[in-house]
């Protein structure tokens, strides 16, 4: 089972993306987003307890998102490219999505996000 929900902007109610994976247990920490062959348009992968992303053996950039405890960006690197390492001093948690996405509320440091459950899938 995978638990997912969904990250909004605060301040707008705007929906960041419709479905966000929560990474907790290892095996999927390790892997994330390494077997897609495309991007995933319109899922995130959120790592709650998470500082520091890899992106060795990627196929695609990504988009990584520093957060820190209150769900506030504290950075946004774009265009991540394979065999990279991303540390995001005093983060509490990182996503990781689709670095060509076109958000329809663009993020930016200091950005308040809200974050809220969704039913758990299979997978």
């Amino acid at each position: 089972m995978v638990k997912q929900g969904r990250f909004y902007d605060e301040q707008s109610g705007h929906l960041l993306w419709r479905e966000v994976r929560v990474m907790d247990y290892f095996p999927q920490r390790l892997v994330g987003m390494l077997y897609h062959k495309l991007p995933p348009a319109d899922v995130a992968f959120w790592f709650p307890r998470c500082r520091t992303i890899h992106t060795w053996g990627m196929r695609f950039p990504i988009q990584v998102i520093g957060l820190d405890s209150e769900y506030r960006v504290l950075a946004v690197h774009p265009q991540v490219p394979s065999g990279q390492v991303v540390r995001i001093a005093g983060a509490d948690s990182m996503i990781e999505c689709c670095a060509s996405i076109v958000l329809d509320c663009p993020l930016r440091v200091g950005q308040q996000l809200q974050f809220r459950w969704s039913e758990q899938v299979n997978e």
